[in-house]
């Protein structure tokens, strides 16, 4: 589903024009952005966790060259899904 496709749906649920709920998504994602940032986690209740981890350092190969190289340590997004989530896929 595209970005124009959700705020088109979601639209059409809350009853709302297009440019106000696209406004709302945006808000909505800059926030969970800017709390990631900050290493803050994002609980929505029925659908999951949005958490910022660190992964450690390790070391790499190329595999051209044969070169080991260390991959310094960064921290990624993830997202764990909700138990509603899970049983809506485990059902497909």
């Amino acid at each position: 589903m595209t970005h124009k496709e959700l705020t088109a749906e979601l639209a059409k649920r809350l009853g709302w024009t297009q440019a106000r709920t696209s406004l709302v998504l945006e808000s909505a994602v800059s926030i969970i952005g800017e709390n990631l940032a900050n290493s803050n986690s994002i609980n929505i209740q029925g659908f999951g966790v949005f958490e910022a981890r660190l992964r450690q350092e390790r070391v790499s190969v190329n595999p051209v060259s044969k070169q080991r190289f260390l991959v310094p340590p960064k921290i990624t997004p993830a997202f764990r899904p909700g138990q509603t989530v899970k049983d809506k896929l485990k059902n497909l």
